[in-house]
């Protein structure tokens, strides 16, 4: 009971740093993260020595605890990271789609249009992963999108401040999605392969843009 209260508390703080509800620089209590997730105060202590093991919060002697800026080269060490085994991943979902798994990724398209069309930024945001998630399944590579989701924080905390940058369009991720699907449908490897690195290879055109208008939410090197 124990290690699930642990792992619940875990992840829903990791949540709250992911989406900024907990901002970089932002100061934070084991009391403070009990009442806000109402668990226990062990649970939530044991969470904050895994998130400082990971880098995500830090500890200054007599001050406290805070949220850590997200750090760039972790973000783009797991973009390549991610890049280098997706690109392989969609070749393998090719050879796997069937007309289940083809309902199965356009019942997630529709979801995300939808979250664009009613502007539902963290809909949008949780649609985008599930059909990236979704094509890891298909592959039968569940595991390694565990792994990668694990630790890829500071990716995944660069890719939500992306999508609440206006001037940045969610019509080119859904534009990309689509071109994606149409090759995974038609068994197109070397299209899928081009596509996927394409498409994750936005972070670096898209890089400035978003360090720019959130310059205090990004680690100084």
């Amino acid at each position: 009971m124990e290690n699930s209260l642990q792992s619940q508390a875990y992840q829903s703080i990791r949540k709250k740093i992911i989406y900024s509800d907990l901002e970089p620089g932002k100061k934070i209590s084991e009391k403070g993260l009990e009442g806000m997730f109402n668990i226990g105060r062990t649970p939530i202590r044991e969470s904050l020595i895994q998130l400082r093991q990971q880098e995500l919060v830090y500890t200054i002697p007599q001050s406290g605890t805070y949220v850590s800026q997200i750090d760039l080269t972790s973000a783009q060490n797991a973009r390549f990271v991610r890049e280098q085994l997706e690109r392989q991943i969609m070749v393998e979902c090719c050879a796997k789609m069937t007309d289940q798994t083809k309902k199965i990724l356009q019942t997630i398209l529709e979801e995300q249009e939808k979250a664009v069309h009613q502007k539902d930024e963290r809909t949008f945001f949780h649609v985008d992963n599930l059909f990236h998630e979704a094509c890891f399944e298909i592959a039968d590579r569940k595991e390694i999108w565990d792994w990668l989701d694990h630790n890829n924080t500071h990716l995944e905390r660069f890719r939500w401040l992306r999508v609440t940058i206006k001037g940045l369009r969610w019509e080119t991720i859904m534009e990309q999605h689509y071109q994606l699907f149409e090759a995974l449908i038609s068994k197109n490897t070397e299209e899928a392969s081009f596509l996927t690195s394409l498409h994750l290879h936005m972070m670096l055109n898209e890089q400035e843009a978003v360090v720019s208008h959130y310059p205090d939410y990004f680690r100084k090197r």
